[in-house]
C-alpha cells in the first residue's frame, strides 16, 4: 500500500510539473462553497465520503465532511468449509464486522495553484472530528440436531469462541442479518494528507487524496477472539473525490 501511495504522489507530481498549456489568463472566479463526494480506499478496508467546504479566504477553505468506512482486522481471512456447498464463506475467530462513521471539521490549504489549464492544485488537509464504531455481532450457522432418517439441518445462531470449533461451523451468514444488534463505540480521529486537485473546469472539482488517520477509542474495538484487539486504528488512505463549486 505504501508503495502504491508513493507511486501516485509521483505520478501527479509528474503531470504537474510536465503539463503542456499556457498560464490562465481568464478572469479569476471568486468561489463561496464546495461539495465533492468521494470513494475511499484504506489499508484496512473502503468506504463513501462527503465534504462540504466553505472558503475563507481565495486559498483557504474550512471543511465539513462525513465518511463511512468498513475496517477489517489483519488477521481477517475469509474461509469455506466445503468450497461446494452452497453456504457462506466465514472468518473463523472474528466476533464483530466492525464499520467507522467520522464527522469532522478541517481546513484545507492550497499551496501550488493551478498555473495551467492542465496544471494541478496542490493542498494540504488537516481534519480532526469524532469517530463512531458499530460492531456487528457475526453470526454463523452450525449443524442442527441429527434426528435418524430425516436430513441433516443447520441453525443460525452468534459465533462464541468458547462453544464454536472450526469443525462446527458450517458456514457464514450475511452482514445484515441481525444488523441492529451491534454496539457503538465513540471516540476521536485525526486524519491528515495532501489533496490534488487536476479538473480542467474550474467550477468542477476532481481531486485525488492520499494521507494518513488515526481513530482512537476509549476501549478496544471487540472484532477478533484474541487479544491483537487495539483501541486504535492507523491507516494509510487514498480517495478519489467528485463536486462542484459555487460562488453563492
Amino acid at each position: 500500500m505504501r508503495k502504491i501511495l508513493f507511486i501516485l504522489i509521483l505520478i501527479f507530481s509528474a503531470q504537474s510539473f510536465y503539463s503542456q498549456g499556457t498560464v490562465f489568463e481568464e478572469k479569476r472566479t471568486i468561489y463561496k462553497r464546495e461539495q465533492a463526494f468521494g470513494l475511499v480506499v484504506h489499508t484496512r478496508g473502503w468506504g463513501l465520503s462527503y465534504r462540504y467546504g466553505q472558503y475563507t479566504s481565495g486559498f483557504t477553505r474550512r471543511i465539513y465532511e462525513v465518511e463511512f468506512v468498513g475496517m477489517k482486522h489483519p488477521k481477517n481471512t475469509k474461509v469455506f468449509q466445503n468450497p461446494q456447498a452452497a453456504s457462506n464463506g466465514f472468518v473463523y475467530g472474528q466476533l464483530n464486522s466492525v464499520m467507522l462513521l467520522r464527522a469532522s471539521i478541517g481546513n484545507h490549504k492550497t499551496f501550488i495553484s493551478k498555473q495551467s489549464v492542465r496544471g494541478i492544485a496542490i493542498s494540504s488537509i488537516i481534519n480532526v472530528g469524532l469517530s463512531f464504531v458499530y460492531a456487528k455481532p457475526i453470526y454463523i450457522e452450525v449443524l442442527g440436531e441429527f434426528k435418524v432418517d430425516e436430513e441433516p439441518k443447520t441453525d443460525i445462531v452468534r459465533y462464541d469462541p468458547e462453544i464454536h470449533d472450526f469443525d462446527a461451523i458450517v458456514g457464514g451468514t450475511s452482514l445484515f442479518y441481525n444488523f441492529f444488534t451491534g454496539s457503538i463505540y465513540p471516540g476521536a480521529f485525526i486524519k491528515a494528507g495532501l489533496n490534488f486537485e487536476s479538473s480542467r473546469q474550474a467550477d468542477k472539482i476532481n481531486a485525488l487524496e492520499v494521507g494518513v488517520v488515526l481513530d482512537v477509542y476509549y476501549k478496544k474495538i471487540p472484532m477478533m477472539a484474541n487479544d491483537f484487539n487495539k483501541i486504535y486504528f492507523f491507516n494509510l488512505y487514498v480517495s478519489l473525490t467528485f463536486g462542484s463549486k459555487k460562488t453563492e
